[in-house]
C-alpha cells in the first residue's frame, strides 16, 4: 500500500457511506455455497471474473461495474468494459485499488484469489461473492444470483430459459443412444497432454454432450497424461481446447494456418496414427470462449454434433451462438470458434450465414 493511505480511514468512509444507504437487501447463494446478504440492486461492483463479467453484460447490468481485472479490461469481446479501471490480475489483484473504487461487492472465482480476498476486503465493508459462471452444472444458479443482485431477475430468467432450451434438446436426443454406443473422447486442455476430469468445466461439457471422457476418473481435475496412455485408451474423438493467447482463435477471427498446424501436430504425435480418432480424422479444436463459461452451451452443441452427427444432423451450433450474441449482448457474430471450420456439419451449405 502507498504511504499515506490508511485502511482504517477508508473503512470508516465506506461505513459512513453504507449507513446512509438504507436500500433493500437480498440473500444469494454463491458458487462456494455461502449465503450472502447484499444490497439490491448492487450499484458498485468490481469484477475479477471474466465469465461473470460476460453474464452481467448479458443481463444489461454493466453500469454497476466500476472496476475490472486486467483480462476483462483488455478483452476485445468485452470491449464495452474497456474503460473501467483495472485492479490488476484476476487471481492477485491490488486490494488497495479495489478499496479506492468503493465497491459494495467484489465478484471473483470460487477458488481464486484465495481467502486473502475476504481477509483484506471484508474489514473495509466490502462483500466478496464467489460466482464462477464457468461450470455448466452451476451456471443457471450463478445467473440467478447475479440477476437478484442487480435487480434484473426478468433478464436472468430469459437467459436461463435460453440455456435450458438447448440443454434439454441435447439431453433428450442423447436418450436415443445406448450406453455401449457412447463415444470415447480424449479431451485435452490448453496445455499439451493435460486432460480434464471430474471437477473441471471441460469434463462437464464433454459429459453433457454425451461423450465418455477417458480421463474422467482421474483423481485431480486437470490430470497430466502420457501419449502412450492416450494411445492405449484409443479414443474415438479428440477435442483440444485452444486459448486465444496461444493462437488467434475466437471472437473476431482465427489464424487458419496456425490452427491447422496445431491440429496436424496433434495427429502426428508418435504412434497416434494408429488411434481411431486420428485414423478417421475426428480431431477437433475448440475456442476457450465456448469451451466453458456462459457460452458453454454452444460448445456442448458442437461436441454433441461431433460425437453423434446422425443424431444431431439438424442442430446448428453456429445459429445458437449467433442467437446468444445478438439477443443478449447486442453483438454481431464474427470469428472462428472451432476447427476444422465445418466440423460436424454435413455440408458447408448447411451453415447459417456463411
Amino acid at each position: 500500500m502507498r504511504s499515506g493511505t490508511s485502511w482504517s480511514s477508508i473503512a470508516a468512509v465506506l461505513l459512513a457511506f453504507s449507513l446512509g444507504d438504507a436500500r433493500e437487501t437480498v440473500t444469494i447463494v454463491d458458487s462456494a455455497g455461502r449465503r450472502l446478504q447484499v444490497p439490491r440492486p448492487v450499484r458498485r461492483m468490481v469484477v475479477l471474473n471474466t465469465d461473470a463479467a460476460e453474464v452481467i453484460c448479458a443481463l444489461g447490468g454493466e453500469e454497476a461495474i466500476v472496476g475490472v481485472s486486467e483480462f476483462v479490461a483488455e478483452s476485445e469481446f468485452l470491449r464495452k468494459l474497456g474503460d473501467r479501471p483495472s485492479v490488476g490480475r484476476w487471481n492477485s489483484p491490488s486490494y488497495e485499488r479495489i478499496v479506492e473504487l468503493e465497491p459494495e461487492v467484489v465478484i471473483a472465482y470460487g477458488r481464486h484469489p484465495g481467502a486473502e480476498l475476504e481477509e483484506k476486503l471484508e474489514p473495509a465493508g466490502i462483500k466478496v461473492a464467489r460466482i464462477d459462471c464457468y461450470k455448466i452444472g452451476t451456471l443457471l444458479q450463478d445467473v440467478e444470483a447475479l440477476g437478484r443482485m442487480l435487480g434484473r431477475e426478468e433478464e436472468a430468467e430469459e437467459l436461463i430459459g435460453f440455456y435450458r432450451k438447448y440443454l434439454k434438446m441435447v439431453k433428450q436426443r442423447l436418450e436415443r443412444i445406448r450406453p455401449e454406443d457412447r463415444i470415447r473422447v480424449y479431451v485435452e486442455s490448453y496445455t499439451e497432454l493435460t486432460s480434464v476430469a471430474e471437477g473441471s468445466g471441460g469434463h462437464e461439457i464433454c459429459s453433457e454432450a454425451g461423450g465418455i471422457n477417458i480421463a474422467g476418473g482421474e483423481p485431480v481435475p486437470y490430470p497430466k497424461v502420457s501419449p502412450e496412455w492416450v494411445l492405449e485408451q484409443n479414443p474415438q474423438v479428440i477435442v483440444k481446447a485452444v486459448s486465444s493467447s496461444s493462437v488467434p482463435f475466437g471472437y473476431g477471427g482465427g489464424d487458419v494456418e496456425m490452427l491447422e498446424a496445431l491440429r496436424r501436430d496433434i495427429m502426428n504425435r508418435p504412434g497416434w496414427e494408429e488411434m481411431d480418432a486420428v485414423r478417421k480424422g475426428r480431431v477437433y479444436l475448440i475456442s476457450s470462449e465456448i469451451w466453458a463459461g456462459p457460452r458453454a452451451v454452444v460448445g456442448i452443441a458442437y461436441m454433441a454434433k461431433w460425437f453423434y452427427p446422425e443424431v444431431f444432423e439438424d442442430l446448428d451450433p453456429e445459429a445458437i451462438h449467433r442467437e446468444y450474441l445478438e439477443r443478449f449482448l447486442g453483438l454481431e457474430y464474427k470469428g472462428a470458434f472451432v476447427w476444422p471450420e465445418w466440423s460436424g456439419k454435413s455440408t458447408p451449405s448447411s451453415s447459417s450465414g456463411r
